[in-house]
């Protein structure tokens, strides 16, 4: 497996867990406001043996959790064997996806304790194309998530990243009646973005970051919704946080 980096610690991938981050290398997508894009380049890190990493996992007891992000872990051949033996020493798994790999995630699914699909924008190809620079097919995007939707016992949080100059509101509005609609039984939550040097120098001034106000505003005519599922927001003023906990803008 190619790995371009572990966090020993972190308690802000797995709401309410300590856990270990695995970064895998490479991905089939080309979002640029990406913040991992040296992941991209699948030259950087370095190849581990599953067992090597479990050493890891094995010798880490600050953590309950293991999640494994990237780049895009479902292109690694491997994930699966590690996954299993991970589960063998008893910690919660969480992986991270963009959900393109449909048929690798139903073979994940004895194996892990929660799926978080990072769902880019609405399920359109030419919006999805637009946001990512790929040629996407949504229908597989639609198969993982009803996929994981059926599985109850797995916890399932779907996130979008909001990138001012690149996405709408509309956008977001389309992304939570798409899951009403589907009857999604998880948690959703709307990103803020974040430049950082990994989105790269010439891309600080076209991608903005949406304020706090900004993001609430968006969601502010669900609050009090009756859906199937939650939303949080996260972002630089309340962290990870349910918007029906968030007073002081409502009030």
């Amino acid at each position: 497996m190619r790995i371009g980096g572990i966090i020993d610690i972190s308690t802000k991938d797995i709401p309410e867990r300590s856990s270990m981050i695995i970064f895998t290398v490479g991905c089939n997508l080309k979002c640029e406001f990406c913040h991992n894009k040296f992941l991209l380049n699948l030259d950087v890190g370095r190849d581990m043996k599953v067992s090597e990493i479990i050493e890891q996992v094995k010798s880490n007891l600050l953590v309950s959790g293991v999640s494994i992000t990237g780049g895009e872990p479902t292109l690694q051949t491997d994930l699966i064997d590690l996954c299993k033996e991970i589960q063998k020493v008893d910690k919660y798994i969480n992986i991270d996806t963009n959900g393109t790999n449909p048929t690798l995630i139903t073979k994940l699914m004895p194996y892990i304790n929660r799926v978080s699909l990072d769902l880019k924008g609405p399920l359109k190809k030419t919006t999805l194309e637009k946001i990512t620079g790929s040629d996407l097919n949504p229908e597989l995007i639609i198969e993982t998530f009803n996929i994981v939707n059926d599985q109850e016992e797995i916890d399932f949080e779907i996130r979008t990243t909001y990138v001012e100059k690149l996405m709408k509101p509309e956008d977001i509005h389309k992304i939570v009646t798409f899951l009403k609609k589907n009857k999604f039984r998880g948690t959703f939550v709307l990103q803020q973005y974040q430049y950082s040097d990994g989105v790269g120098e010439k891309y600080k001034e076209i991608y903005h970051m949406p304020e706090h106000v900004t993001l609430l505003k968006i969601i502010e005519k669900y609050r009090k919704k009756d859906l199937p599922f939650e939303i949080f927001v996260r972002d630089n003023v309340v962290g990870y946080k349910n918007i029906k906990d968030i007073k002081d803008f409502w009030e």
